[in-house]
């Protein structure tokens, strides 16, 4: 059954472009991803469910995850409709037209518990450029679980407040209030706080719950001292292949928040003005021999229940 659905194509754009390159379990390269995108319009139009009729006003976009799955093959995965889930796989043909290979129910527990583990091995050895020796930590875990709908940061978008102070000062205000703020709108389901790391290396643990209906993880945690640097992961999705994943270990690189022009890692403050986008630091102290060096792990591991 083809369902023409034109006011979708603005919400599947999004869907592609926003959650594909910042989602970890994305495992095609951005050339890929690149060569593919402006195809999607072929499947901004329609959409095909076996099962019952599609209704624009009925189809939930923001549960759902994208990825390119083959050289022609994009996966829609979890999306929502009439309470149930649906992943539907998709080959996108060189006449811009597309075939739809298969569309299936997601049967799977509503929701799972996690356990994250930030590993860091920042150190010395690991990055030996001007590491602040005897100061080195991470600021308490701050974020999470929400829709598709809103980003508490992104790649090449300007820091939110929160984001901004959590990145130079460590503080988890006002970033828990801007998710507090999504949770009242809907967007967001639960705030997820932890620890710090006191002294780099070290690891610090926390469990969280997350939802079908809210599949998507954002935390992050500051570099610390830094002008505003920080690790974390954004809208990562903890739903692949129609399943919860079991466990899924995300190396972590070093952000800049681009509201302190710093250098270093104890440079005096230099507000940005007007702000920068964030980006991930590719230079020194990070990179090491050649190649950028991650700074540490966040392994999540789902806990039996």
């Amino acid at each position: 059954m083809i369902q023409y659905l034109p006011d979708l194509c603005s919400e599947l754009f999004r869907l592609y472009d926003g959650l594909v390159p910042m989602s970890a379990n994305f495992h095609s390269p951005r050339s890929t991803m690149n060569r593919h995108y402006y195809r999607i319009i072929a499947i901004c139009s329609f959409w095909i469910f076996a099962a019952a009729p599609v209704l624009a006003d009925g189809l939930d976009l923001t549960t759902g995850g994208a990825r390119v799955v083959g050289e022609n093959k994009l996966s829609l995965e979890n999306l929502s409709f009439d309470g149930r889930f649906y992943n539907a796989e998709i080959e996108l043909n060189l006449d811009g037209t597309y075939n739809v290979n298969s569309v299936e129910e997601v049967v799977i527990a509503s929701t799972a518990t996690y356990e994250l583990t930030f590993d860091s091995t920042w150190s010395a050895a690991t990055h030996p450029y001007q590491y602040p020796s005897g100061l080195s930590h991470y600021s308490g875990l701050i974020g999470g679980t929400h829709n598709g709908k809103v980003r508490f940061w992104e790649l090449s978008k300007i820091a939110s407040p929160g984001m901004e102070r959590m990145a130079e000062l460590g503080s988890k205000s006002p970033l828990r209030d801007e998710v507090e703020s999504a949770i009242e709108s809907g967007d967001a389901e639960y705030l997820l706080s932890g620890g710090g790391i006191g002294s780099s290396p070290g690891l610090v643990t926390m469990q969280f719950q997350i939802s079908q209906g809210y599949p998507f993880v954002t935390l992050v945690s500051m570099i610390a001292p830094s002008p505003d640097w920080f690790v974390g992961v954004s809208a990562l999705g903890l739903i692949e292949n129609g399943q919860w994943i079991d466990e899924l270990v995300i190396p972590l690189y070093a952000y800049d928040a681009g509201s302190d022009s710093g250098v270093s890692y104890t440079s005096s403050n230099s507000d940005t003005n007007p702000k920068a986008q964030i980006s991930r630091l590719e230079e020194l102290p990070f990179l090491v021999n050649g190649e950028i060096t991650p700074l540490g792990t966040f392994t999540f591991r789902r806990l039996l229940e």
